[in-house]
């Protein structure tokens, strides 16, 4: 029996060395010729560590713009930055001394090694026996499967949950774009490519964390050791772990992902990797490009052109990742303006300007294809409705909790009232240990420990930014608040930079530094710590084992709650029987192929993750989240549901070929399995096993290429 654990692993290997040339080269040619960050004269062990942020920052938005223009030039461009790394490396070869590989860097390859395999350990299929078991985050992963295909096929990729509709994909797919670049020349499944990209932006981070203590927060000592521990916070979380050993507990509800039981998440660092890999790598670009004109304007103190080049292309590239990113970024640029201006900084305040006119250069024809006829996409700024509205931050659980005390909040009014008197305590819950490193870091400012020097008035005014835009806005798109989600990552990454600092000095210095806490407040701090990392540690158990759990679980278990699991169905068996038959499907069919299954099924998702093909309507709705006409999907997918709920298969070919569909997929819960005389049993299909029956139709009925 193959072992598909196997499978996805070795998989997801290949592609993330295959994608090492992609996120290392193209950064460190830049910072090599381009001096940026006196990149030339650094140590070896800092130029590596800047080419990775650097690549994520620049070549998104470039890898777009070459292939929607000169497709031919995108793999010059590489080619050619291929070649000039390996040339500068082994120059900084021959020039190097040999040295004793320090402990430091053993133990952040070691810290690397670790991602990596809890990375992969987290997102491929648990095969036990002849069950599978993909993650929780598959559900997301399944969509951005379906994407990665369509942007590998071209630029600009059209709705693959909506073949044949001549719908433009809108969506924030750089981040995509830029993971699938090796994926036609070495035929990497589009899952792994997907993968991948996790694993990659979770170096991409860690590197960045040395960016910040190095040029923004200026560590001069133990700068290694700080990293390490900036490294080791990312495992540390808010006190989600309250809330959610009262739920489990009181109320025998296991939730599938430590973050759903606050309608206002501040996502940890791991969720945020594992599930929306593309946020971070917003937050990167945005970061870097910050860094780089603060440190031309405080350290070198005159114009440069490059690095306002760059940080425009950085900015471009964030915009294509994630919106919601680069607005929160938006708003801390014009906030750190307005303390430029106080400070009559008119240099930094040029750069910053001229930097913001290259970017929406550098991502105007992106932003116009994104706009077009049907609903706005996810987080775009499309055409389709206001991307935000004001509206404070809720707590439902503190509305919950005061109902059943007796507390009726009948008005709007009342319920706002009842949020901003929770606002602490939603804080409190969802950052823990960070809430308090930014309250110890502000007392300290107040009282002049630290001075309030340009890099630190420009940490807090993007702490500042988030902290505005989380409590008073909201997304307006979604019912799901994603902006006030993601908004939070550039305050994570302050708090996690000044957190690291203030841990190395209260635990791990000999001499006991003046601002040292008490006992006691080492001790409060240590305890959010640990109640952090157990978070973190439920966050990632759950988030494997939640479909191996509820599939063993009796009628009356305790995993239950918001979960595209379905419970009872035989979950492991059907995941199995379904990859099985869709991997015999790719095997016969070209990668072109339209792979249609029933619209309202209960196992979309699986659909989605394991098909690695357009849709002609992968839901009810066919994806118009992404682009499309509603009325359109509304007939397609009355005339397609048919197929699946009816024994009459008489239209089948002629449906097949008026939405260009190659192989329909049934499975043994759809309603015309259960009719002995439908046409699931008459027709000969192409696979069968004991839960699946693809059957070829249309033009491809007869067809047998690959």
């Amino acid at each position: 029996m193959r072992n598909f654990t196997v499978v996805d692993t070795l998989g997801t290997l290949k592609a993330c060395a295959a994608l090492l040339p992609f996120m290392f080269a193209p950064g460190y040619v830049a910072g090599w010729a381009l001096d940026l960050f006196e990149f030339r004269q650094r140590r070896p062990i800092l130029r590596l560590i800047l080419a990775v942020p650097l690549s994520i920052a620049i070549c998104p938005m470039l890898s777009y713009l070459l292939a929607r223009f000169v497709e031919p030039g995108l793999w010059v461009f590489y080619l050619g930055v291929f070649a000039a790394c390996i040339l500068l490396l082994a120059k900084d070869v021959r020039r190097a001394r040999l040295r004793p590989v320090a402990k430091y860097i053993w133990v952040a390859l070691g810290l690397a090694a670790v991602w990596g395999a809890a990375a992969i350990g987290s997102m491929v299929d648990l095969q036990i026996g002849d069950k599978l078991y993909p993650p929780i985050v598959a559900y997301d992963h399944s969509v951005r499967t379906a994407m990665t295909v369509a942007v590998a096929r071209g630029v600009p990729p059209s709705n693959p949950f909506f073949a044949h509709a001549a719908t433009p994909l809108r969506y924030h797919y750089l981040w995509l774009l830029f993971c699938s670049l090796p994926m036609k020349a070495l035929h990497l499944p589009p899952r792994f490519v997907v993968y991948s990209g996790v694993v990659w932006c979770g170096l991409g981070l860690m590197c960045t964390i040395a960016l910040g203590l190095k040029f923004l927060l200026g560590v001069q000592e133990g700068i290694e050791r700080k990293t390490l521990l900036g490294v080791g916070l990312l495992c540390v979380t808010g006190l989600d772990i309250l809330p959610i050993l009262y739920l489990g507990l009181v109320q025998r509800s296991w939730l599938a992902d430590m973050e759903w039981w606050n309608e206002s998440q501040i996502t940890s660092w791991i969720g945020s990797l594992l599930w929306v890999p593309h946020n971070v790598a917003a937050l990167i670009a945005c970061f870097v490009a910050f860094l780089l004109l603060r440190h031309q304007a405080d350290a070198n103190r005159r114009w440069a052109t490059a690095p306002v080049i760059l940080a425009g292309m950085a900015f471009a590239s964030a915009a294509g990742m994630s919106v919601y990113v680069t607005f929160t970024f938006v708003v801390a640029v014009a906030l750190w303006l307005l303390v430029l201006i106080a400070r009559k900084d008119w240099l930094e305040t040029a750069m910053f300007v001229s930097a913001g006119a290259v970017a929406l250069l550098w991502a105007l024809s992106y932003l116009i294809d994104l706009r077009g006829p049907g609903s706005a996409g996810i987080g775009t700024p499309a055409a389709g409705g206001a991307f935000m509205e004001f509206a404070l931050r809720r707590f439902n659980m503190g509305i919950d909790l005061t109902r059943y005390a007796g507390i009726r909040l009948q008005t709007p009014f009342a319920l706002r009232v009842a949020n901003a008197i929770f606002l602490p305590i939603n804080y409190g819950l969802e950052l823990g240990f960070f809430l308090a490193v930014g309250g110890v870091r502000l007392r300290r400012l107040m009282r002049g420990t630290i001075a309030a020097s340009a890099n630190e008035l420009a940490a807090w005014t993007l702490v500042a930014a988030s902290f505005l835009i989380g409590t008073f806005l909201r997304s307006s798109t979604l019912s799901s608040n994603d902006l006030g989600w993601r908004c939070f990552l550039p305050a994570q990454l302050i708090l996690l930079l000044w957190g690291a600092t203030m841990v190395h000095d209260w635990w791990f210095r000999g001499d006991a530094p003046p601002a040292a806490p008490h006992p006691w407040a080492r001790c409060a701090l240590a305890t959010l710590l640990i109640l952090g990392i157990l978070g973190t540690g439920y966050q990632v158990f759950m988030l494997r084992m939640f479909p191996v759990l509820v599939d063993r679980q009796d009628n009356h278990g305790d995993f239950r709650g918001p979960s595209w699991v379905a419970p009872n169905r035989q979950f492991g068996k059907r995941a199995y029987a379904l990859r099985s038959a869709y991997e015999a499907l790719d095997a016969q069919l070209p990668s072109s192929a339209v792979l249609q299954s029933n619209p309202v099924t209960k196992d979309l998702v699986l659909h989605m993750l394991y098909s690695g093909r357009d849709a002609a309507a992968s839901d009810g709705r066919c994806g118009i989240d992404f682009g499309g006409d509603a009325e359109v999907c509304a007939s397609r997918v009355r005339k397609l549901t048919a197929l699946f709920r009816f024994p009459d298969g008489s239209n089948l070919d002629a449906v097949c070929r008026e939405y260009g569909i190659d192989a329909v997929v049934v499975e043994d819960a759809d309603q015309v399995w259960r009719e002995p005389s439908s046409w699931v049993w008459s027709r000969s299909p192409a696979v069968a096993n004991d839960f699946v029956r693809a059957f070829r139709c249309g033009a491809a009925a007869n067809s047998i290429q690959r």
